[in-house]
């Protein structure tokens, strides 16, 4: 099945590990008190964004265009009566304006989970749409005192040359586990229910030792594998190949991988397909990619993935 990956929270980077970090405003509600909006963009599910109740716009200004294809959040407690909007700007003048989202009506600009069981969701738009964002503005939607995000991640989906093949744990439900407690007299105590990872085989196929180098940029290539951003890696900024971009980010940062990029049936089933995903760690260590012919590799890695 045709997957995606994002695993460089531009959010992130941007702000946490550069020296010129892009300038945050927020305007409308104000945010809760340890609960500001640098908590969701910090790749720590403890620490969440909070409002004081109604329509908070946050507005980032980057120090430089950035290029972007979607995003994802994970941990978040938001109904499917509410969600976030985002529009984009490539320059600083006026107001931002540009409605985030792709032709083909599979995603709008204001973005709602499809249910109120507090999956993962998010977007990823077709494989020739990406934006130029200098600005980047999020409004909350429908947001009381107590709705918060832990983790949203914005940045490029590496959504060609992702053929994830079995076996792979489908993210088909959230899976929990449920302890019987007893006191020192032997009585039942509340029950402690937590959320099980899935233990996640990724086995991305069928590549040649050319794809896996290709350099990823703005521009189609002969290789699939294309239409990515520079990136910074131990200070040095380049577009980097997809081995070492995905080999890099996703060893050392948590990610994102959708499950499927449904590419056919109506709009609504497209968008469910895409909204099933999961937010990953790697388990313990990151495999290289193996020759399984002289000319065919294969990469496979283990990851723990959450699905609310």
């Amino acid at each position: 099945m045709s997957g995606a990956i994002l695993v460089e929270n531009k959010l992130h980077h941007e702000y946490w590990r550069k020296t010129t970090k892009p300038t945050i405003a927020v305007t409308g509600a104000t945010e809760q008190t340890g609960y500001e909006f640098v908590n969701c963009i910090d790749d720590n599910a403890g620490t969440s964004f909070k409002v004081s109740g109604g329509q908070a716009v946050i507005t980032i200004t980057f120090d430089a265009q950035k290029i972007m294809n979607g995003f994802a959040i994970y941990g978040h407690n938001l109904t499917k009566d509410q969600g976030i909007k985002i529009e984009f700007d490539a320059n600083t003048s006026g107001d931002v304006d540009g409605g985030f989202f792709d032709g083909t009506d599979v995603y709008t600009s204001t973005y709602k989970p499809a249910d109120n069981s507090y999956k993962v969701f998010g977007a990823n738009f077709t494989d020739t749409t990406s934006f130029l964002c200098r600005r980047i503005k999020i409004t909350t939607i429908g947001w009381d005192s107590d709705s918060y995000i832990s983790i949203l991640s914005m940045g490029m989906w590496v959504n060609e040359g992702i053929e994830i093949s079995a076996p792979y744990t489908p993210p088909f439900f959230a899976t929990q586990e449920n302890a019987m407690k007893r006191n020192n007299k032997g009585n039942p105590l509340l029950s402690d229910v937590r959320k099980v990872p899935q233990k996640l085989k990724i086995n991305l196929n069928q590549y040649s030792e050319a794809d896996l180098y290709s350099t990823l940029n703005y521009t189609k290539q002969a290789s699939a594998l294309d239409d990515y951003t520079k990136s910074t890696i131990n200070g040095e900024t380049k577009n980097f190949p997809l081995v070492e971009l995905v080999g890099y980010y996703a060893s050392r940062h948590p990610f994102f991988i959708m499950h499927n990029r449904s590419k056919s049936g109506t709009l609504a089933e497209q968008k469910a397909e895409r909204d099933k995903m999961y937010f990953c760690t790697i388990d313990k260590s990151m495999a290289q990619p193996r020759f399984t012919s002289p000319t065919i590799i294969n990469w496979s890695f283990s990851a723990l993935g959450y699905m609310s």
